[in-house]
């Protein structure tokens, strides 16, 4: 495991400091990257993909545990630091490849013969559009475990009805269910962080609870960007363009409502009464 003063000196061997622009923020303790891997449930027969690496101070312990890891690093100054660490332990079960996680496509990179975990320290900056990217186009990721910033896992995690919830958790909560499973300090990063961090746990919903074809899967969705891009405004507005007063009527919906106090079946219903495109 690596510790503060080893991640110091791999840094100052590379002539290397964290990205403001990457997102980087390298986890240093190793009682919480320990901490990481126990609340993923991660085993001898899991296959672990790693966004983010940094230097491996999580990557070591998920080797420790997991069957193979792939990390996909974007920082190609970082690659040799993270290569010395896997080769100077013997870590034969990690693969590192230098690649922007936002442009792969995990779906053809990820063997579909095996069930893969996503246990990653995530870049802050592409966390919320990643998680949503692999929700949605790669079905061999059936769980994952994330430190993201605790106002993202918020949003992430939210209920209808929250203050917070938004077209990211509706989208979230129909693939997957996602909780906040710990709270992780701002010591234990290098450097510290201005926000404070959270854990999320995401877990795929099985295919047959996922009930909307292609088309009204675009349509719930396309209506509820619409909806949200105004939160404060009520639906009967925001929607103006779809749905009549009658038309809310008919699916037992008061156009009074702001978006945020819609679940995924009024979602549904409204989409389905909306014979326009959206843009």
């Amino acid at each position: 495991m690596l510790g503060r003063g080893e991640i110091k000196n791999i840094l100052a061997k590379y002539e290397l400091a964290p990205s403001r622009a990457l997102g980087q923020n390298f986890l240093s303790d190793p009682n919480v990257a320990n901490k990481i891997v126990s609340l993923a449930s991660v085993d001898n027969q899991d296959w672990v993909v790693e966004i983010g690496p940094g230097v491996g101070s999580l990557t070591v312990v998920l080797a420790g545990r997991a069957k193979e890891v792939l990390a996909v690093e974007l920082d190609r100054y970082l690659i040799p630091a993270i290569d010395e660490t896997i080769n100077r332990l013997g870590l034969s079960n990690v693969t590192v490849i230098h690649g922007d996680a936002m442009k792969i496509d995990f779906s053809t990179l990820l063997n579909a013969s095996n069930a893969w975990k996503l246990v990653a320290n995530l870049p802050y900056n592409i966390s919320t559009p990643l998680i949503i990217n692999l929700l949605e186009s790669c079905e061999q990721i059936s769980a994952m475990l994330v430190m993201v910033q605790k106002e993202v896992g918020e949003r992430i995690c939210a209920a209808p009805g929250s203050s917070v919830f938004s077209g990211v958790a509706l989208k979230v909560g129909y693939f997957a269910r996602a909780k906040i499973v710990s709270s992780i300090s701002r010591e234990v990063f290098i450097p510290k962080p201005n926000v404070d961090s959270v854990l999320v746990q995401v877990v795929r919903r099985e295919p047959t609870e996922l009930d909307l074809d292609p088309d009204l899967y675009k349509k719930v969705f396309s209506l509820s960007r619409v909806a949200f891009s105004n939160r404060r405004q009520m639906i009967r507005r925001t929607l103006s363009s779809y749905l009549s007063s009658d038309d809310f009527a008919e699916i037992g919906i008061d156009p009074t409502r702001r978006p945020e106090t819609l679940n995924l079946d009024d979602w549904k219903m409204i989409a389905k009464k909306v014979t326009t495109e959206v843009n």
